[in-house]
Formats: C-alpha cells, structure tokens, sequence
C-alpha cells in the first residue's frame, strides 16, 4: 500500500532505525542506578555476596512479606539484575520476583490522518521480599 509515495515498509525501516538510535544514545553509557522504594523500614543489611532468590515466572513456595520496590533502568539486563540484587541486600531481603520492564520508549512517525509508532522496554523491576517465619 502506497500513501504519498512512501511505502509502510519504509516507514517501519525508519521507525526502527529511530528507535535504535535514541535507544543507543540516550541509555546506552548511563549505567543507570537503581531506584528503591521501600514499603517500611528495612530489614538488616546481608553480606555483599548473600544469596538472593529471584523469582520471575513462579512466586515462592514460603509465605512473604513485600519489603520494597527496585528498578533499575539501563538497557543491560545483566547490569540492572547486579544492581537490584545490591540493593536487595542492602535492604535484608531475602529474595526478588521480577515484575517486568522499568520504562519504555517509544518513536512515532505521522501518516495521513494517523501516527505509526513503535515501543521498546528496557530496564528491570521487581519487588523485593522477605520471608516469613
């Protein structure tokens, strides 16, 4: 389908293109630190390399307690599971389930009498627990 001499494959390239660079640009050396919101008083801290649990597709067999939220939005997963387990143990938690992406961003290009847009998440949230006895 032809509107006004651009084809929607060529919209869709330049979406993609769009998103690609505002992705590496504005995210891609932040290093970004993580954002913690806290339920109630944190709990004693563990040793920097305590063992966390992390849940994402099952939630634990033990009863829990919700302590806090974490994110951490830089677009190396592995870098934002680093800093959310950090924090996690900062705050006595005994394990994290993962909830999902901490942010989006987005690119629209107008057509006509419509916008075609594409989406993109990055970064890690979960919520961090704590056992109950």
């Amino acid at each position: 389908m032809m509107r006004k001499g651009i084809s929607l494959m060529m919209v869709f390239s330049i979406l993609g293109l769009c998103a690609s660079i505002l992705l590496s640009s504005s995210c891609a050396a932040l290093n970004a630190r993580p954002n913690v919101v806290m339920y109630g008083n944190p709990f004693p801290a563990k040793a920097k390399d305590a063992h966390i649990d992390i849940y994402k597709t099952t939630k634990p067999d033990k009863k829990y307690t919700e302590i806090a939220e974490i994110s951490c939005g830089d677009l190396s997963d592995k870098w934002n599971m680093e800093q959310i387990l950090i924090k996690a143990r900062e705050i006595g938690a005994d394990g994290v389930i993962i909830i999902g992406k901490s942010g989006d961003v987005a690119v629209g290009v107008p057509t006509d009498n419509s916008v075609i847009a594409v989406s993109e998440g990055y970064g890690i949230k979960a919520i961090a627990i704590k056992y109950k006895n």
